[in-house]
């Protein structure tokens, strides 16, 4: 694909932005069977691979970024493309995802899947490559401008987490919740913890206080022990992540809560699907991450290809209790399977 001078020039400055940032917590991209050479590799084997796929995620450093990285991996072999998958360190770190869009232009990749950690700042350097030819397709959060991409894949945040509140006061008619929370000011913990919110207090139950952890497990121990003591008086906590809620299990069960605090996540990560089962969360807002790698290339796919597709795409939810965790867990780890994790 021919770029423009402006491109260029952009790809240029990146290159110098990651030069500076070496040693302070750069991109991660596995260099294992599990990440982008899976993919190349199955495109490879049939002697034909039709192109190759960057996939950006927000972070490559929990079980639900792992899971969404295999199901690309999975589309890859289906379409017959090869995968590079790419994410920075952590969920902060909005400047490395702008570096990797542009390595995956200057690398020759023919589309990218992008799940923006902080749409806002990553958004003009997706636009800019978007104006030059790049097919991008934005997964997990959308962008702020529907011009940076061709077709946007993520599930309903708000009515999910709107369940998630439902679900908890469900354990627990007189509930006092206390919600941990992502990155303030990234829209999908924002619209989270609103959706959380107003299940919770339109089902009757109480938020007695949010505190943002950054989706950081060691964090949301903190967070939650400061809780604990702040409002002894909780019996639920609701995290907009996961590995947060795993975080808080830790601080419920130092503090000998267990059967008082009911603790809650969001993602329907593995982690979170093997605590549940083994009686420790008490339930997981479960996007599926898999089907959101899978159809987020499937998506780029049909761009490059020319067929049609949507605008607009919502990926399915579900609530995961200890009566179908078994189920959830099971269908992932195929899945993780089948993509050599």
């Amino acid at each position: 694909m021919k770029q423009s001078n402006r491109l260029l020039a952009m790809i240029l400055a990146g290159a110098m932005t990651a030069g500076s940032l070496a040693g302070c917590g750069g991109s991660t991209s596995s260099d294992s069977p599990t990440a982008g050479s899976a993919g190349s590799a199955a495109a490879s084997d049939t002697g034909s691979s039709k192109g190759s796929i960057t996939v950006i995620t927000m972070a490559l450093n929990s079980d639900h970024w792992h899971a969404v990285q295999a199901g690309a991996i999975l589309a890859g072999q289906e379409y017959n493309y090869d995968i590079k998958v790419l994410g920075p360190n952590d969920e902060s770190n909005a400047q490395e995802q702008c570096n990797e869009i542009l390595d995956a232009v200057s690398a020759g990749s023919d589309a990218i899947v992008l799940a923006a950690n902080n749409p806002d700042t990553v958004v003009s350097t997706a636009a800019d490559v978007h104006a030059d030819g790049m097919p991008l397709i934005a997964i997990d959060a959308s962008l702020p401008d529907e011009n940076a991409y061709d077709a946007f894949l993520g599930t309903n945040n708000y009515e999910a987490g709107k369940s998630v509140g439902e679900y908890i006061v469900g354990q627990n008619s007189d509930a006092k919740v206390a919600i941990i929370r992502g990155l303030v000011g990234t829209t999908v913990h924002d619209t989270r913890c609103t959706g959380i919110s107003d299940g919770v207090e339109d089902s009757g139950g109480e938020v007695v206080d949010i505190q943002p952890a950054d989706s950081d497990r060691s964090k949301a121990v903190t967070v939650a022990e400061n809780l604990i003591q702040t409002h002894p008086e909780i019996t639920a906590i609701a995290a907009t992540s996961d590995e947060m809620a795993l975080g808080a299990y830790e601080a419920v069960k130092a503090a000998g809560k267990e059967g008082e605090i009911v603790v809650s996540g969001f993602d329907g990560a593995r982690g979170a699907l093997e605590s549940i089962i083994a009686g420790e969360l008490d339930g997981s807002g479960a996007q599926d991450p898999v089907y959101e790698g899978y159809n987020g290339v499937g998506l780029a796919v049909k761009v490059l290809e020319g067929e049609s597709f949507e605008k607009e795409n919502e990926c399915p939810f579900r609530i995961v209790t200890p009566e179908n965790a078994q189920e959830v867990y099971d269908e992932l780890m195929s899945n993780l399977e089948a993509a050599g994790f």
